[in-house]
């Protein structure tokens, strides 16, 4: 029997999870005789595996760790490649470029080059932050298709250590143990660790019973219960565990560790939060570009403009606009007509009494009280609602000035850009289609020169130029570049850290492993002078029976 087992111990030495077995010798019960009891051989108890407990519960536990944070690292530092700052096209490089178009603009207002360059400029710095949008929803609809298949798999091995519990009670007596089940048994556990964290004891009967962080069974005896998931409406993972009866609960807080962990954090935390600061800064890009362009006035005044963001009520107020939250009531912004060569001002306060922090309000108080322009809906018929102004004569213009109130700016009127976030980020239809229209210059608002716009006047192209060194509250006092800097480095260091993690857990499951290997591993040297062992003995034995045999033909031969 040792021989067989050393046997079987050398056939697996490379097998994944197998443990050395042992075979466990006792003294056969001594027999009475005239000088007192005589030994009577040996007996066999059993053949044991060599197996830690506490080693191998630890190895699960940092196994599922050290899957998670390789999991993340690997996720996020595909996030950190859309953000490689150090090849042509980076954001930086972009945003730089963009504030330099308005800067060789301001030198040259009226020129039709600079004005080309500005609009290809703004577009390629529009399409970057599109593009970088675009990637993180396909980085986390990427990790949504892996969630299905990895609970798949938890599925599957807690299945099969239920079903490796019902073999091994069938099998084992009190006094022998199911060793090979044993090992498949542990090596499934090892497997379910690196696809979700679990914890596992063993029950009297020998069956193991697996649960998730917080208690709920994915084992249970010879029963497995499965773990489902959905799509929230907040666009959130949500894992369901499947109980008897129908039973089913939200245990999305107790997944912690394992591939499934990782994929969760990843999907739903740190690529929203990246996705949230990039729309934050596309967002200021666009409020404090639209806000500024719109106090100025381009080569070309309107003849009809209509704004790019809209209402679903013209009756409700204007705060429900994407940007109407940065709406100042109590100020005012102005309209220049111009009609026969010459040019009328008109302030149009944004206040409750006048009514004009609605859209209909501020439509009626335009038309009761500016001579030359029609303020109206667009669509009249909805179901999203604009402001439209026109200008009553075809050879009559109007601009703007002075905006105080920002509601230009949350109307998309006399605006550089459209859109709410980076995946909407785009350069106003409106400039696109006549560059003319850039607002580089301001119009007079003070007597004797009211009015007046020099195609030469650069005010509000260096004014615009400017917005590149200045600090964003909403971007924590930080300028444009700075803030996208800042990302880029939370991207980086996130993903460091999940490195680093991951090499802190490496060292602890080597570390684990080793001690695993020294107990339960094969050592072929040992195993060889096991073989010897038994080969001195059966030797030893068949000498022994040899000089009986020889004895015992003596003694005959004496008899006759």
């Amino acid at each position: 029997l040792g021989v067989e087992v050393t046997s079987n111990n050398i056939s697996n030495v490379n097998t994944p999870g197998y443990s050395r077995q042992i075979v466990r010798y006792e003294t056969s019960t001594a027999l009475p005789s005239a000088y007192g009891p005589l030994g009577y051989g040996v007996e066999v108890l059993g053949i044991e595996r060599a197996f830690d407990p506490f080693v191998a519960a630890r190895l699960v536990e940092n196994t599922a760790l050290l899957a998670d944070y390789q999991s993340r690292q690997a996720n996020l530092e595909q996030v950190a490649s859309l953000f490689n700052e150090t090849q042509d096209g980076g954001l930086s490089q972009l945003l730089s470029g963009f504030w330099d178009s308005w800067n060789d603009l301001a030198d040259n207002p009226s020129g039709s080059g600079e004005r080309q360059a500005l609009l290809s400029q703004a577009q390629t710095l529009a399409d970057a932050f599109n593009f970088r949008a675009d990637q993180l929803v396909q980085a986390r609809t990427a990790l949504s298709q892996q969630i299905g298949p990895t609970i798949e798999e938890i599925n599957i091995h807690a299945a099969r250590i239920a079903e490796l519990n019902r073999d091994i009670q069938a099998v084992e007596s009190p006094e022998h143990q199911a060793n090979d089940l044993r090992d498949e048994r542990q090596k499934e556990i090892n497997e379910l660790a690196e696809l979700v964290g679990v914890r596992y004891y063993t029950t009297g009967d020998g069956t193991v019973n697996v649960t998730l962080a917080n208690g709920i069974p994915l084992v249970q005896s010879m029963d497995a219960w499965e773990l489902g998931y959905e799509i929230t409406a907040d666009d959130k993972v949500q894992i369901n565990w499947e109980g008897p009866n129908g039973l089913t609960e939200d245990v999305t807080s107790a997944v912690s560790g394992g591939r499934l962990s990782a994929l969760i954090e990843v999907r739903d935390t740190q690529i929203v939060k990246f996705q949230e600061d990039l729309d934050n800064l596309a967002q200021e890009l666009i409020a404090t570009v639209n806000s500024q362009h719109s106090q100025g006035v381009g080569l070309d005044m309107f003849s009809e403009v209509t704004g790019t963001y809209s209402v679903a009520n013209p009756a409700s107020n204007l705060n429900t606009l994407p940007f109407g939250d940065r709406i100042i009531v109590g100020e005012s912004f102005n309209i220049h007509v111009e009609s026969g060569g010459t040019s009328t001002l008109y302030n149009i306060p944004i206040n409750d009494v006048d009514g004009t922090t609605t859209l209909d309000g501020l439509i009626n108080y335009i038309n009761a009280n500016v001579t030359g322009v029609t303020a109206s809906l667009d669509p009249a018929a909805g179901p999203e609602y604009t402001l439209k102004l026109t200008a009553d004569d075809p050879d009559d213009s109007f601009g703007f000035s002075e905006d105080t109130s920002n509601v230009l700016m949350a109307l998309g009127v006399n605006t550089f850009f459209t859109g709410e976030n980076a995946y909407g980020l785009a350069v106003n239809d409106t400039v696109a289609d006549n560059y003319n229209l850039i607002a580089t210059g301001q119009i007079e608002t003070t007597p004797p020169n009211e009015g007046d716009h020099a195609p030469g006047d650069n005010r509000n192209a260096l004014a615009l130029a400017g917005l590149a060194d200045q600090t964003v509250a909403g971007l924590g006092d930080l300028s444009f570049e700075d803030a996208f800097r800042q990302l880029v480095s939370d991207i980086a260091l996130e993903a460091e850290d999940a490195g680093n993690k991951r090499d802190f857990y490496q060292g602890m499951v080597d570390q684990y492993s080793q001690l695993r290997d020294s107990v339960s591993g094969v050592s072929l040297d040992e195993e060889l002078t096991n073989l010897i062992k038994y080969q001195r003995a059966y030797q030893a034995a068949a000498k022994m029976i040899s000089a009986a045999d020889e004895m015992l033909q003596a003694l005959l031969t004496i008899k006759t």
